[in-house]
């Protein structure tokens, strides 16, 4: 039986993806491009996510504006990331658009708040 930790990933997961899946039709982007975003982002760092460093500057999941799920390392170097999310930021030509956790780099980033 799954621990409450893995069962709360396990959802996070799935629904990440689904909310994803949603916005990038309501935007018109074809399904099966989302699928396969989706598939190489959750292959790139094990069955947890996708990694990327957290002092890489003006990407978009190490940035304050980005709404995607993502979770601090304990150690505060790496992001792990299990979806796409949405900038927040007004400033940014991405503005209230899907965009992939590496994305950058990006001139209005603002480094996220938790981060040491």
């Amino acid at each position: 039986m799954m621990d409450r930790n893995e069962e709360r990933r396990a959802f996070l997961i799935k629904s990440g993806a689904a909310i994803a899946g949603t916005m990038l039709a309501i935007r018109g982007i074809p399904a099966a491009l989302a699928a396969e975003h989706e598939m190489a982002m959750t292959g790139a760092g094990g069955a947890d996510g996708y990694v990327i460093q957290s002092n890489l500057a003006q990407r978009c999941a190490t940035c304050e504006f980005w709404g995607g799920p993502r979770r601090l390392a304990r150690d505060g170097k790496s992001i792990t990331v299990t979806g796409l999310g949405w900038c927040n930021n007004p400033k940014s030509e991405n503005y209230q658009k899907i965009t992939s956790p590496d994305h950058g780099p990006m001139a209005v980033w603002t480094k996220w708040q938790a981060i040491p």
